[in-house]
């Protein structure tokens, strides 16, 4: 990785725990502006549930797709779900302590872009604006009636043009509402 990358994420880091904008010192307040906000911020992505939190519907034994969506800051990019070794972390999506809940298949993402990046020296596959991911969880047949509460971790390493962050999981809460056989 690029060491100057690293050397650029200090400093992002130490502004983000400065007295913030907008609170009232003893020389007043001064206004966050909008630019400012998203120019310290060092969480680019945001993931989500498509659907909401309402609980999704599965017979024991059958298959439920779940969709997440990456909501990427605008000149920030992830990884694909396919790059190669030898450079950025990939994107992984995965359920974190499912119990006998299982990923059923392979999960469906959009094509990635496949661009030459600099802070690896090679060329990669990446997404960018707010791709969607949907994944094929099975329910055993032998699960009982009721609701279960589900988690999805994504883990990825988002960088820019000239800047990558430490890769991080982020974990989504889903609620399955499990349904007997007929």
């Amino acid at each position: 990785m690029n060491k100057l990358a690293y050397l650029l994420l200090i400093p992002l880091v130490g502004a983000t725990n400065q007295q913030p904008r907008g609170v009232t010192t003893s020389g007043g307040a001064v206004p966050m502006r909008t630019a400012e906000a998203r120019a310290l911020s060092i969480r680019p992505v945001h993931w989500s549930v498509v659907g909401g939190s309402s609980p999704l519907e599965v017979t024991s034994g059958r298959t439920v797709p779940i969709t997440l969506q990456a909501d990427i800051a605008k000149g920030w990019h992830i990884y694909s779900l396919t790059q190669k070794p030898g450079g950025p972390i990939p994107l992984t999506i995965q359920l974190i302590d499912g119990g006998d809940v299982i990923v059923r298949g392979v999960i469906k993402a959009p094509q990635p872009e496949s661009a030459f990046d600099k802070n690896f020296g090679i060329e990669t596959q990446l997404y960018s604006g707010s791709p969607r991911f949907t994944i094929p969880v099975g329910v055993p047949g032998r699960s009982l009636p009721g609701i279960r509460k589900i988690w999805v971790g994504a883990r990825y390493q988002v960088c820019s043009e000239t800047l990558c962050l430490p890769p991080r999981t982020d974990k989504l809460g889903v609620t399955l509402r499990i349904t007997a056989r007929k």
